[in-house]
């Protein structure tokens, strides 16, 4: 018959293969990264906020576009007046002329209306043309927003994707973990039945196996944290187990292959120049200001005060020319002047924070590439240890703790690998992102 501790054994051998068991069990799998992807696309706040932005600066470039153009106008207006005033024409004919009937002209009457039809045309003003290209600029700026967002956005996603690949890993980890530290519990209560162990050793097991529990915790926080966060970016709810991809641990092109497609190609970059364009177009409308703007109006007068011309209608053309100077034209010249300076500042800073970030993601591939592969290494050499343990275990020369040991190590190291590759696919999915390639036109090549 067997005795307590064999009992014990079987019964920690029969724990493990349960979990092996459920863990070769199907399950369905996290729907792929290019469906949170295009979910980030239609559904993310900053990308929605970043397009509607994109659409106030083209409203604002019609706009302005509106001021440089010839603008028309029609206005009506009724008018009761509380005298009628009118003189007889007659007194003003030779002796003896004939009067003509009623020779009355009204020159104000009691109902007087008015009808104005105007066209106004800017013949030249060099400050509102100007204006017009910083505003221009603004827009392309905005539009490069809306790309640099979706980088940013898909560079979110990605993490937080890679992040949810290896809570879950980890959580792996942390189960297996437990059913060992559980399972040298039990023989650790029963050895010390036989007076074999302390309670020393059994406080220990109980703090192991408090520890794991505590790890599977720490997995399920940053799991369920990852999937909220995934929700919050692309609307899409993750669901499904999720799995690590096997990377061929291959190294990305030269760091000159990267360098050399320029940071100006950059959405960010191109940002920044066009905010640096429409500000020194904005300094040079400031100029401007002090050249005088000339202007020319047209506008046809229908009226029943028809005073002494007795017309109804009658049209007048003006031109106007304005020059004003005054010491707020010199203060807006001085402000857009430093707004412009401060803007070519901006953009050679995105510059040389555009090539510095393309530099760390290059070497982050190239450092994660390191810990994967040693990562695997580890795997495999636990994967050793759990068959130089099992072989002794069947040879009577080693305890079956040691093979439990053995075996919450290996999968211990496998996680490790599976979270260190994952680890891996997001640095190279942000160095991609990083030089400005979104990851769908990636996936679409």
């Amino acid at each position: 018959m067997p005795s307590p501790v064999e009992l014990s054994s079987l019964r920690s051998i029969k724990r493990l293969a349960a979990a092996l068991a459920l863990a070769a069990a199907p399950a369905f799998a996290l729907q792929p990264h290019s469906e949170f992807l295009k979910g980030a696309r239609q559904a993310n706040v900053d990308q929605a906020v970043a397009a509607r932005t994109l659409e106030q600066q083209e409203a604002e470039s019609m706009v302005s576009l509106g001021r440089t153009l010839p603008s028309f106008s029609a206005r009506g207006t009724y008018t009761r007046n509380q005298f009628e005033s009118k003189i007889d024409a007659s007194q003003f004919l030779p002796p003896g002329a004939p009067s003509g009937g009623d020779s009355a002209i009204v020159i104000q009457p009691f109902n007087q209306l008015d009808g104005y039809l105007q066209l106004d045309a800017p013949i030249l003003d060099a400050a509102s043309w100007v204006r017009l290209g910083a505003q221009h600029a603004n827009e392309r700026a905005a539009r490069q927003k809306v790309a640099s967002t979706l980088l940013d956005v898909q560079k979110q996603v990605a993490l937080r994707y890679s992040q949810l690949v290896g809570a879950e890993a980890l959580r792996k980890s942390a189960q297996r973990s437990l059913d060992a530290a559980q399972a040298n519990l039990d023989l650790t209560k029963t050895r010390r039945q036989g007076g074999v162990a302390t309670d020393l050793d059994v406080n220990r097991a109980s703090a192991e196996v408090e520890r794991s529990k505590q790890s599977i915790s720490d997995a399920d926080l940053t799991a369920e944290l990852s999937r909220r966060a995934l929700l919050t970016l692309t609307g899409v709810q993750p669901q499904g187990e999720a799995a690590a991809a096997e990377d061929d641990l291959h190294e990305e092109g030269p760091l000159e292959s990267f360098m050399q497609a320029g940071a100006d190609a950059l959405p960010a970059v191109a940002a920044a120049t066009e905010q640096r364009k429409g500000a020194e177009s904005a300094a040079l409308a400031a100029q401007l200001a002090l050249v005088p703007s000339v202007t020319a109006s047209a506008m046809e007068h229908f009226t029943n005060a028809t005073g002494f011309t007795g017309r109804n209608s009658l049209y007048v053309i003006t031109g106007n020319l304005r020059w004003q100077l005054d010491l707020t034209t010199f203060g807006t010249m001085r402000s857009q002047a430093a707004a412009a300076e401060v803007a070519r500042l901006r953009e050679q800073g995105a510059r040389q924070a555009a090539q510095d970030q393309i530099h760390e993601a290059w070497f982050r591939v190239h450092n994660g590439i390191a810990k994967s592969r040693a990562a695997r290494a580890a795997a495999t050499s636990a994967q050793a240890a759990v068959a130089r343990a099992r072989e002794r275990s069947q040879q009577g020369a080693g305890t079956q703790l040691e093979l439990i040991q053995a075996e919450r190590d290996a999968f211990t190291a496998e996680v490790s690998r599976l979270q260190a590759d994952a680890d891996l696919s997001y640095a190279r999915a942000a160095l991609r992102l990083t030089a400005g390639h979104p990851l769908d036109e990636e996936t679409n090549r």
